[in-house]
């Protein structure tokens, strides 16, 4: 008989499992536990866990002594000074970084994903981005698309020429969160 194996996790229901034989399950084990490191760092959870709170011996609970487990999840409100929502549309209203027009232009859609994404849109309309670029004074209309062919920031979908769905990658979001502390 062959022993059944089971590897389940959760990333608060994303769930990603693995099931077969016991030979199976380990040999792909350590590729899904890299995988699941990743992931795991870049998830955010937004329901308390039910952990017990840490008690004394005499089972009386002390001051400080129940864990917070519930995690800060950003939002627009976290960035005043960056991102406004004027009728239903995400605005950047801080003046967008950069020394050139073209990291500029970066710089703008960098942070209008990260913006949408705090919104809850993980992927934006490049036609969108071009609209805030243009607001700002930063588009070079010849040369916009070309921002986007970066793939360690930008992920993309959509036919050469046209609209494209942008969303960052996570070295993307890191990126707009230095772009964040900086201004």
């Amino acid at each position: 008989m062959i022993e059944k194996a089971k590897f389940r996790y959760s990333a608060h229901e994303g769930v990603l499992e693995l099931e077969g034989s016991e030979d199976f399950v380990t040999k792909h084990f350590d590729s899904l536990t890299d995988i699941v490191r990743v992931i795991s760092r870049h998830v955010s959870i937004e329901t308390k866990s039910e952990l017990s709170p840490i008690s004394t011996i005499d089972n009386q609970e002390t001051p400080n002594s129940s864990l917070n487990t519930e995690a800060h999840v950003e939002s627009l409100a976290d960035y005043p000074h960056t991102f406004s929502e004027i009728n239903g549309k995400l605005k950047i209203v801080s003046e967008i970084p950069g020394n050139s027009i073209k990291s500029k232009m970066t710089n703008a859609a960098i942070l209008y994903c990260y913006g949408s994404m705090l919104l809850g849109d993980d992927q934006v309309s490049s036609k969108e981005i071009r609209e805030t670029c243009e607001e700002h004074g930063c588009l070079d209309s010849p040369n916009f698309s070309k921002v986007f062919s970066d793939k360690t920031i930008f992920l993309s979908d959509g036919v050469k020429g046209g609209n494209k769905d942008i969303k960052l990658s996570f070295p993307g979001k890191q990126k707009a969160k230095e772009l964040l502390n900086v201004g």
